[in-house]
């Protein structure tokens, strides 16, 4: 999503005059917790990914890694999601049957490698989980959602852009205060370089969680094709000029991008005007994109894939072992 700039600013006089509003929704984020007086505790471990702010931090990259190691396990694990503007509720997604629109586009791409729960009642949705046979959830976001008790839950950190000014919406990026949120976490992850200082901002708080860092690599194969080549790129994914950085670093040149919102579905016309724009260069998107293009476009575009590394896939390990 397009996020402000003064958000990026500490002290800025706009977040001064908005924080009397974020204190507002900071109160409203930290009375869930206080309303909730049953919440739904799973016969499995729940393994929750969150955040702390707004925006793409890597959640369901983060998602995926994780599943990695726990197949490596030979853990049964289920992933569990929202469906952010899903039609339908309660499902697990039949890819056969399914569309982004039906589950949300995040849940196709969970659903490629894993059994996948769609329901914006988290507890409701574990339940489904258990009943078919999970050993485990893996719930994307949710991290500010008390209907459900999780045994596991890191918090995802962009290292650009770390926890912004500091400031809660919508007077900064956060959902919450920072050391409020990390009091319910178990592991901070930081995704890619820590320009922003995450970890030395968590040493001088005195927050003692693991963390762990890692990045996003993109398959080499995926971008051989276009390795040298001028391109255009485009997303509508939570933070667009990671993608187009990622291939920037990568060998490729960039010469134009399109930038749409998070989750946004494309229609035919939308790709017809790209292809028309790209004027004859190669065209380049993600996979979260690419589940929302009509199949007989998506012939003309190259999808670049890849996944989130953890740089010491042990110790995360070790944190999943001790889970069971």
């Amino acid at each position: 999503m397009k996020t402000p700039h003064f958000w990026e600013v500490p002290n800025h006089y706009l977040s001064r005059l908005l924080k009397p509003l974020g204190a507002v929704y900071a109160f409203g984020t930290a009375s869930r917790f206080r309303r909730t007086i049953n919440p739904y505790q799973a016969p499995i471990p729940v393994i929750c990914v969150g955040n702390l702010s707004i925006g793409g931090t890597g959640k369901t990259p983060v998602c995926l890694a994780l599943a990695g190691l726990l197949h490596k396990q030979k853990r049964k694990f289920f992933f569990l999601n929202h469906g952010y503007k899903a039609r339908l509720k309660n499902v697990v997604v039949d890819l056969e049957n399914h569309t982004p629109y039906d589950v949300g586009d995040e849940a196709v791409l969970l659903a490629c490698y894993g059994p996948t729960v769609v329901d914006n009642r988290r507890a409701r949705g574990a339940q489904t989980a258990v009943k078919r046979g999970a050993e485990c959830i893996i719930m994307d976001d949710g991290f500010q959602n008390p209907s459900l008790i999780k045994t596991l839950s890191f918090v995802v950190v962009d290292g650009k852009c770390g926890f912004g000014n500091e400031c809660v919406i919508p007077a900064g990026p956060l959902r919450e205060p920072v050391l409020k949120g990390l009091e319910r976490a178990d592991a901070v992850v930081i995704v890619g370089e820590d320009e922003w200082g995450v970890r030395f901002y968590l040493q001088r708080n005195k927050i003692d969680l693991p963390i762990l860092t890692g990045r996003f690599r993109l398959n080499p194969k995926t971008i051989q094709q276009i390795k040298g080549k001028d391109v255009l790129a485009f997303a509508g994914i939570g933070q667009p000029t990671k993608f187009f950085d990622v291939l920037t670093k990568s060998g490729v040149h960039v010469v134009k991008t399109e930038s749409y919102p998070d989750h946004y579905y494309y229609t035919r016309f939308d790709i017809e005007r790209l292809l028309k724009t790209a004027n004859g260069l190669p065209i380049v998107t993600t996979t979260k994109d690419a589940v929302k293009i009509p199949k007989d476009l998506l012939k003309r575009i190259h999808i670049i894939d890849g996944q989130f590394v953890f740089d010491n896939p042990a110790e995360v390990e070790e944190l999943l072992r001790g889970v069971f």
